[in-house]
């Protein structure tokens, strides 16, 4: 009789298991494919409309350089896309949890436009980075970046 309880009450407790799992992959698989997204079409393709259907309205951007606001990041793409205007990323990995994305990832491009205070040097340049994203209700609610800024500042001959 305690074996049958046993495997019975084994039964109940991985079934609701699994239940629960289905609904934390399925939100972590949404904000996989917010993370996506982000990068493809806003970072990527500069489709900067989408910033306020995937950021939340108190995002902040807890990176080295960060801000606070939608705005913030407005003007952050903008200036990456006028120095870099064929930038590109290649995702390397994307990974989450129900309320994490990790996205690590290789960029691309040309530095065409002014970067800062820096002319266009026309050289290309590839750096490699790591992001989190936060994600709360499907919006990216907080950001942490670390990308190859040495690397990008040599190739492009802002230091030697």
């Amino acid at each position: 009789m305690n074996r049958f309880l046993f495997v019975m009450l084994a039964g109940l407790i991985l079934t609701g298991a699994t239940q629960r799992g289905g609904s934390a992959d399925k939100l972590t698989e949404n904000n996989k494919n917010t993370a996506i997204k982000v990068f493809s079409e806003i970072y990527g393709a500069g489709k900067l409309e989408l910033i306020n259907e995937l950021f939340a309205d108190d995002f902040v951007d807890d990176s080295p350089g960060g801000g606070r606001g939608r705005a913030f990041v407005k003007s952050s793409i903008t200036d990456f896309r006028t120095a870099f205007p064929d930038l590109h990323f290649e995702l390397q990995d994307v990974f989450g949890t129900e309320d994490k994305v990790v996205v690590r990832y290789a960029a691309s491009g040309t530095q065409t436009g002014p970067f800062g205070q820096f002319l266009p040097s026309g050289k290309p340049v590839y750096v490699r980075g790591i992001t989190i994203f936060q994600v709360k209700d499907g919006k990216i609610k907080r950001e942490w970046t670390e990308y190859d800024q040495l690397g990008l500042m040599r190739q492009i001959g802002m230091i030697p």
